[in-house]
């Protein structure tokens, strides 16, 4: 079976869709899953540590769910062949910045349990990369334009 752009693209939004299930699992099983995690930890966590964790992990869904869809966009319009456009450009512009509020709230979220922290340097650096690579594309689109004066 020979890898082609078309089944790539195919590959990508299975696993987006993935993670939007687990995502969606994650919301709805949120106090359960927290519950959990608590009864594995060796010192145990005041309920007040538990709303907190839960708080946190619901203010990250808001962000991680405008990823995916941004994704999705972005995924669906790779697929059609529309590479350096607006559009595009705009859904990683808007990963980028979810991924900081993410790695913000993650931060804030540190002064009560440290290991935050390690998803905070996670997110941040993830929106670094998605910057960089949100550049490239706007470059790649004045590049485009440019040629297709020329023409």
């Amino acid at each position: 079976m020979k890898w082609t752009p078309n089944r790539s693209v195919f590959l990508s939004k299975i696993c987006v869709w993935l993670f939007m299930a687990a995502y969606a699992a994650v919301v709805l099983a949120c106090p359960m899953v927290v519950k959990e995690y608590e009864a594995l930890r060796t010192a145990q966590l005041s309920a007040f540590h538990e709303h907190l964790i839960m708080i946190t992990i619901y203010v990250c869904a808001v962000p991680v769910g405008v990823i995916l869809w941004s994704l999705m966009r972005l995924i669906r319009n790779i697929g059609q062949e529309q590479l350096f456009t607006t559009e595009n450009i705009g859904c990683l512009r808007r990963i980028s910045w979810m991924c900081f509020a993410v790695a913000a709230a993650t931060l804030v979220s540190a002064w009560y349990y440290a290991m935050w922290v390690v998803i905070t340097c996670c997110m941040a650096f993830m929106g670094l990369l998605i910057r960089v690579i949100k550049n490239v594309f706007e470059r790649a689109k004045e590049i485009k334009e440019e040629n297709d004066f020329t023409i």
